[in-house]
Protein backbone atom coordinates (compact mmCIF):
# COMPACT_ATOMS: atom_id res chain seq x y z
CA UNK A 1 0.00 0.00 0.00
CA UNK A 2 1.02 3.83 0.21
CA UNK A 3 2.07 3.29 3.62
CA UNK A 4 4.78 0.65 2.47
CA UNK A 5 5.51 3.12 -0.96
CA UNK A 6 6.55 5.69 1.83
CA UNK A 7 8.88 3.60 4.30
CA UNK A 8 11.02 2.69 0.72
CA UNK A 9 11.00 6.10 -0.30
CA UNK A 10 11.99 7.33 3.42
CA UNK A 11 14.95 4.55 3.24
CA UNK A 12 15.90 5.34 -0.04
CA UNK A 13 16.05 9.16 0.77
CA UNK A 14 17.94 7.98 4.35
CA UNK A 15 20.24 6.00 2.64
CA UNK A 16 21.69 8.83 0.12
CA UNK A 17 21.60 11.28 3.15
CA UNK A 18 24.05 8.61 4.67
CA UNK A 19 26.18 7.38 2.25
CA UNK A 20 26.62 11.01 1.03
CA UNK A 21 28.56 11.84 4.20
CA UNK A 22 32.44 11.69 3.99
CA UNK A 23 32.70 9.40 6.54
CA UNK A 24 30.17 6.95 5.27
CA UNK A 25 31.56 6.98 1.49
CA UNK A 26 32.26 3.18 1.48
CA UNK A 27 30.11 1.81 3.64
CA UNK A 28 26.83 -0.25 3.55
CA UNK A 29 24.65 0.19 5.59
CA UNK A 30 20.95 -2.39 6.10
CA UNK A 31 17.86 -0.58 6.53
CA UNK A 32 17.70 -1.04 10.26
CA UNK A 33 21.14 0.80 10.89
CA UNK A 34 19.56 3.32 8.63
CA UNK A 35 16.88 3.89 10.56
CA UNK A 36 18.28 3.74 14.01
CA UNK A 37 21.27 6.44 12.33
CA UNK A 38 18.30 8.36 11.89
CA UNK A 39 16.06 8.32 14.80
CA UNK A 40 19.69 8.78 17.10
CA UNK A 41 20.51 12.00 14.61
CA UNK A 42 16.89 13.39 15.09
CA UNK A 43 16.34 12.56 18.36
CA UNK A 44 19.66 14.59 19.60
CA UNK A 45 19.02 17.38 17.38
CA UNK A 46 15.62 17.75 19.06
CA UNK A 47 16.96 17.47 22.45
CA UNK A 48 19.81 19.66 21.55
CA UNK A 49 17.23 22.39 20.55
CA UNK A 50 15.18 21.84 23.72
CA UNK A 51 18.40 22.61 26.01
CA UNK A 52 19.44 25.89 24.05
CA UNK A 53 16.45 27.56 23.72
CA UNK A 54 15.79 28.89 26.82
CA UNK A 55 13.05 31.84 27.21
CA UNK A 56 13.59 32.17 23.30
CA UNK A 57 10.59 32.25 20.67
CA UNK A 58 10.61 28.22 19.51
CA UNK A 59 7.58 28.64 17.15
CA UNK A 60 9.46 28.46 14.09
CA UNK A 61 11.33 25.33 14.96
CA UNK A 62 8.07 23.61 16.29
CA UNK A 63 6.55 24.12 13.25
CA UNK A 64 9.09 21.61 11.76
CA UNK A 65 8.59 18.98 14.21
CA UNK A 66 6.40 16.23 14.23
CA UNK A 67 3.84 15.22 17.39
CA UNK A 68 6.23 13.06 18.85
CA UNK A 69 9.69 15.54 18.47
CA UNK A 70 7.14 18.08 19.78
CA UNK A 71 6.54 16.01 22.83
CA UNK A 72 10.48 14.80 23.21
CA UNK A 73 11.06 19.14 22.82
CA UNK A 74 8.61 19.75 25.46
CA UNK A 75 9.77 17.27 28.17
CA UNK A 76 13.19 18.88 27.34
CA UNK A 77 11.77 22.26 27.57
CA UNK A 78 10.15 21.36 30.82
CA UNK A 79 13.27 19.86 32.14
CA UNK A 80 15.27 22.49 31.65
CA UNK A 81 12.61 25.08 33.09
CA UNK A 82 12.63 23.33 36.08
CA UNK A 83 16.49 22.81 36.20
CA UNK A 84 16.79 26.66 35.83
CA UNK A 85 14.49 27.05 38.40
CA UNK A 86 16.12 25.30 41.14
CA UNK A 87 19.38 26.80 39.97
CA UNK A 88 17.83 30.19 40.67
CA UNK A 89 16.81 28.97 44.13
CA UNK A 90 12.78 29.40 42.75
CA UNK A 91 12.12 25.89 43.44
CA UNK A 92 10.69 24.76 46.64
CA UNK A 93 11.44 21.28 46.82
CA UNK A 94 13.39 18.48 43.92
CA UNK A 95 11.67 15.23 43.89
CA UNK A 96 12.69 11.86 42.31
CA UNK A 97 11.65 11.06 38.77
CA UNK A 98 9.20 8.27 38.59
CA UNK A 99 12.24 5.93 37.28
CA UNK A 100 14.11 6.23 40.55
CA UNK A 101 10.66 5.57 42.14
CA UNK A 102 10.00 2.56 40.57
CA UNK A 103 13.62 0.91 40.57
CA UNK A 104 13.77 1.84 44.04
CA UNK A 105 9.88 -0.05 44.63
CA UNK A 106 11.88 -3.23 42.71
CA UNK A 107 15.14 -3.14 44.50
CA UNK A 108 13.02 -3.32 48.23
CA UNK A 109 11.11 -6.10 46.34
CA UNK A 110 13.77 -8.21 45.28
CA UNK A 111 15.68 -7.54 49.11
CA UNK A 112 12.21 -8.63 50.70
CA UNK A 113 11.99 -12.02 48.63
Amino acid sequence: GSETGLRVEFLAVTEQIHLSLPENKHKTFSSGALMFMTFIGRFRRVMDSSQNAYNEDTSTLLERLDCLEKALFQSGQSGLNGFQSWEKGRASQLTASSLVINYRKRKMADVQA
